[in-house]
């Protein structure tokens, strides 16, 4: 009797593990493939309603710049608390008053709308395209410095060829993480609500996280707890990386002293994928109109634009082999 019950009730684990187990596979392909296929909406993203109620949330929580830091912390944890936890619980509540058929498009569209692949690569080929033309004129150089300005935070006015490869291709491997496996990761591990705090966390830093006067406490938490749930998948993302491209060269470059530069998670991933493409990241950038030195990233030549569109090749193979691996293991 004892052994019929054990053999139900390991017949029904297995039969709901294998259930869970198509259903993971099913949701994180169809939402690379809507990814692919649909791009990212422009104008009703999800995420631009969120930043609003984000700015709102600034507006009656920041306290004064003259409080204490640990007060500017504390509420500035209350805030992120405030922005996040709302939209947790709404997708909670929906969850459990839908049928399961509509918990797995649900479950689809949240990760389809915090996936951001296809838009990763159109950003990349807007400015590999005007930068591979030959010969190069002064207005196609415009045209990818401009486009370039769209996806990094330093001066683009007067960066040179390789200068404006370089900023595109550490833009590609930096975002790559952010934008496309840490959601994937976070899916796997907590399924939807997973990816919406993962997406809501790193919308926050975004917004928050700068150590200009305003934000440099009120954002702190902000910034850490992205910080933290990037960690695991920027690690993963290193071996990625390296698997697909340059394998020793890949992670000589990220376990550098060096790679430890700008945050915990972005500079080993940029110098593993500097590694993998044979580039030298880093270096010399301007700044809001002063010229910052930063380590060197990889191991190699100096970018061209060549090189950009090997970059969006190496995320490309990444995704591929991350799916592979998700769906053969799970």
């Amino acid at each position: 009797m004892i052994l019929s019950n054990l053999d139900s009730i390991i017949d029904a684990f297995f039969d709901n593990f294998l259930a869970f187990s198509s259903s993971t596979s099913l949701i994180l392909v169809s939402a690379l493939v809507l990814d692919r296929l649909l791009g990212e909406p422009k104008s009703w993203h999800p995420l631009i309603w969120f930043g609003r109620w984000v700015d709102l949330c600034r507006k009656h929580i920041q306290l004064p710049l003259e409080a204490s830091q640990s007060r500017q912390r504390m509420v500035g944890m209350l805030a992120w608390l405030v922005a996040v936890l709302p939209w947790l619980l709404i997708l909670l509540v929906l969850f459990w008053l839908l049928p399961n058929w509509l918990d797995t498009l649900l479950s689809v569209l949240v990760l389809y709308f915090a996936i951001g692949w296809q838009s990763l690569r159109e950003h990349a080929l807007a400015i590999y395209q005007p930068l591979s033309a030959s010969p190069l004129s002064m207005e196609k150089l415009d045209e990818a410095r401009l486009a370039v300005s769209y996806i990094v935070s330093r001066d683009t006015q007067n960066l040179d060829e390789s200068a404006v490869a370089k900023a595109g291709i550490e833009s590609v491997l930096e975002n790559g993480s952010d934008a496309i496996f840490a959601p994937i990761f976070w899916f796997l591990i907590f399924g939807a609500p997973g990816v919406l705090l993962y997406r809501l966390a790193n919308t926050l830093d975004a917004m928050w996280g700068y150590k200009t006067e305003s934000l440099l406490y009120f954002g702190w938490f902000a910034a850490r707890f992205d910080d933290v749930l990037n960690y695991v998948p920027a690690r993963l993302v290193v071996y990625t990386y390296a698997a697909c491209g340059h394998w020793r060269a890949s992670i000589r470059s990220a376990r550098r002293p060096s790679a430890r530069w700008k945050s915990p998670n972005a500079g080993p991933v940029m110098a593993a994928g500097a590694g993998a493409l044979g580039v030298q990241l880093g270096g010399e950038a301007p700044y809001f109109g002063k010229v910052e030195t930063r380590p060197i990233l990889g191991e190699g030549d100096l970018p061209i634009p060549h090189h950009l569109k090997e970059a969006i090749w190496l995320v490309d193979k990444s995704v591929f082999l991350w799916g592979l691996v998700i769906c053969l293991l799970v």
